[in-house]
């Protein structure tokens, strides 16, 4: 939260650099529908040995490295942005996001265990960013009616949750089932691209349609006690970790302060 403190500080401190009579501020808020890209887990050290990787090196069964193959699915996402309009063509805002109940599937891939390696898992994200836009119509003097298309980016810092990671192996000849990893937090660097457009409702509300390509780090499981069907005091385990990207698309509203 100290992070969130200090992206917001520097995104007043720009605005307070820029005479008031210049400035028009909005308010707004966006759901998004994001789908994840492929987030794979593997040992933050894979030849660690004190505690042991999880994984370890060489080849798994098919042939590639031993890990979990898999991602975090399809969920929404809500967002509130507090921004200012800086000059015709070029606005700011800082964006805080939200994104509950990620849910992560997967295919582990460990040698000597037949048939399928179901893994899955649970994560949240919770992110602030400080975000440009180039409002593409007023920058060449183009005159798109109540369409105001747009394109940007931004960075900034992102806290991402795992639940416990939960390894299934149904089909396993022997005793050992299932393998539940520790749960983990990882503060992180995020980044964000997007194009869109704005669509004049009225002078002061601007309904807001985007799609974006967002980075949000990495989702770690913590070093520690993993647990094992078939030994109850359970093992020592590194932590593992998978990257954190989406697509998504975005619906809101802004809503323009009249300048005084």
């Amino acid at each position: 939260m100290k992070k969130l403190f200090l992206l917001f500080s520097v995104f007043l401190s720009i605005s307070a650099a820029i005479p008031a009579d210049a400035l028009e501020w909005y308010l707004g808020g966006k759901l998004g529908f994001e789908w994840s890209l492929s987030a794979d887990y593997s040992d933050a050290n894979s030849a660690a040995k004190m505690p042991p990787a999880l994984f370890g090196t060489g080849p798994g069964r098919d042939g590639h490295q031993i890990g979990s193959y898999g991602d975090f699915g399809r969920f929404l996402s809500v967002e509130a942005v507090a921004g200012i309009q800086i000059l015709p063509w070029l606005r700011s805002e800082l964006a805080v996001a939200y994104r509950p109940d990620m849910q992560y599937r997967g295919q582990a891939n460990f040698r000597g265990v037949p048939g399928e390696q179901p893994v899955s898992a649970s994560a949240d994200s919770l992110s602030g960013m400080a975000n440009i836009f180039l409002d593409i119509a007023s920058l060449f003097g183009v005159n798109l009616g109540v369409f105001q298309p747009y394109m940007g980016g931004g960075a900034g810092i992102t806290h991402n949750r795992l639940s416990e990671m939960t390894y299934d192996f149904p089909n396993n000849p022997g005793a050992h089932k299932v393998t539940i990893t520790p749960s983990g937090e990882k503060t992180d660097i995020a980044f964000m691209a997007s194009i869109g457009t704005g669509i004049a409702l009225t002078d002061s509300i601007i309904l807001d349609i985007s799609y974006r390509y967002t980075d949000l780090g990495q989702v770690h499981t913590d070093a520690g006690k993993a647990y094992l069907n078939n030994i109850p005091g359970g093992i020592d385990i590194a932590e593992t970790w998978a990257p954190l990207r989406t697509h998504g698309v975005f619906v809101g509203a802004r809503y323009l302060f009249p300048q005084e």
